[in-house]
């Protein structure tokens, strides 16, 4: 069966806390409606498969920055970085299998030496992009049905579509895909240092300066290469964890909605208020009632 994703929730190094399926069976698949749903930057060990059902999206994955339109889809590697964004007021929905590498086989089998291994050490292959009507579309499609569904035998029939999948874009020619720079890889791991740093501290007053010492850069650095990274600049991203973070003590906790806004670095409320409306175009209240 799928799941409503929602909102994204990490730990304090940037890593999804959710757990995805189960330690004997490690795959989930996803509905997301990105018009309700926040999927900040994050990362997980598990790789992730997606396809836009409706409308379009944008893709920040690693130094790539992509916008999917319907019937189009992607590969994210394992620890890459990513986020996805409504583009402006479309429609945008999408459907994701997020899956570890130890579905397909553990690290001593033929698979993981073969097929596995050799892909997610592939720095070449942090972000594929897939047209629509693509072949591995079409298999990551069934592949979410079939997991959704749940009839019987689906797991060896999920298993079995994945194996595929891995297949086609392990043997996929490299001429064809996205290369980043070393520039730009080095840009990602300066990143993720900085916003290992932000989620740690969101709590509390940050500026630029000590976001940038965390990463060795100058504040200009910073802003560019974390701009490059994510699209945004290292404060509007505090700002949007900190409504995300809000966000989920809203749905979780009782705290009223001032303690709420405290806690996670608003000391203003009708300013509180005003950036929460404009990422969940609904008030804090109101958003507790619809999640209640």
């Amino acid at each position: 069966m799928y799941k409503f994703s929602g909102t994204i929730s990490t730990d304090n190094v940037g890593k999804e806390i959710r757990e995805h399926g189960t330690l004997a069976y490690p795959v989930a698949c996803y509905y997301n409606d990105m018009s309700k749903d926040l999927v900040i930057l994050h990362w997980h060990e598990e790789l992730e498969l997606i396809v836009v059902k409706k409308g379009a999206i944008k893709v920040n994955a690693g130094s790539f920055e992509k916008i999917l339109n319907e019937g189009e889809g992607c590969f994210i590697n394992s620890d890459v970085p990513h986020s996805v964004w409504q583009i402006d007021l479309q429609d945008g929905i999408i459907n994701s299998i997020v899956f570890h590498a130890k579905l397909i086989g553990s690290k001593h089998s033929i698979y993981w030496q073969k097929y596995i291994n050799p892909l997610i050490e592939n720095k070449m292959k942090q972000f594929i992009f897939f047209y629509a009507e693509n072949q591995i579309i079409k298999l990551i499609e069934k592949a979410w049905q079939v997991e959704a569904d749940e009839n019987s035998g689906f797991e060896l029939e999920v298993r079995n579509l994945i194996s595929q999948i891995i297949f086609l874009i392990s043997n996929d020619d490299d001429k064809k895909i996205y290369k980043p720079t070393k520039q730009e890889l080095r840009d990602m791991e300066r990143t993720k240092r900085m916003i290992i740093m932000i989620e740690k501290n969101f709590q509390n007053e940050l500026t630029l300066k000590q976001i940038s010492e965390v990463a060795a850069v100058s504040d200009r650095e910073c802003l560019c290469c974390f701009k490059r990274v994510t699209g945004i600049s290292p404060i509007q991203f505090l700002k949007e964890y900190r409504i995300m973070k809000a966000a989920e003590l809203i749905r979780t906790t009782n705290l009223k909605i001032y303690e709420i806004a405290e806690q996670c670095g608003f000391l203003d409320m009708s300013y509180f208020a005003k950036t929460f409306r404009q990422f969940f175009k609904n008030t804090p209240v109101n958003y507790r009632k619809c999640n209640a």
